[in-house]
C-alpha cells in the first residue's frame, strides 16, 4: 500500500493560494483605476451628453447623424418613408427630450436632409 505524506494536498493548496492573490491583485487594481479617473470621466461623459442631446449633428447614436427632428410618430415615419424610397437608410429614434430624430449615415446626411427639407 501506497504511503501518504501529506503531499498530495501542497498542490491544490498552490493553486487556491495563487488564485487567491490574483483575484487580490485584480481587485486592487480595479478599485484603484475606478476611483482615481473613473468619476472624472462620468462627469465628462454627463456633461457632453447633457450639452449634445437633441441638437443636429449630435453624437448620441454612434454612427448615425439625425437629419430630421418630429414632434409625432406620423411624421417622423413619413420622413422615413420618403428617405427610404430614395435609396437612403434610414431609422427613427427618440430623444431625450422626447422628440422624434431620423437618422442616416452620415455620407448620406446632406442629400438626406435636402429631401426632407430641413
Amino acid at each position: 500500500m501506497l504511503e501518504s505524506t501529506g503531499w498530495y494536498l501542497a498542490g491544490p493548496l498552490i493553486a487556491f493560494v495563487l488564485v487567491g492573490i490574483m483575484a487580490a491583485v485584480l481587485r486592487w487594481a480595479l478599485n484603484r483605476d475606478t476611483d482615481s479617473r473613473g468619476d472624472i470621466l462620468l462627469h465628462v461623459l454627463d456633461r457632453e451628453l447633457d450639452e449634445g442631446l437633441g441638437l443636429i449633428g449630435s453624437k448620441d447614436f454612434g454612427l448615425l447623424t439625425p437629419a430630421a427632428t418630429a414632434d409625432d410618430d406620423a411624421t417622423a415615419e413619413e420622413f422615413r418613408t420618403l428617405l427610404s424610397a430614395a435609396g437612403i437608410r434610414a431609422t427613427v429614434a427618440t430623444a431625450r427630450d422626447g422628440r422624434l430624430l431620423v437618422l442616416v449615415f452620415p455620407e448620406e446626411l446632406s442629400r438626406a436632409r435636402r429631401l426632407v427639407g430641413q
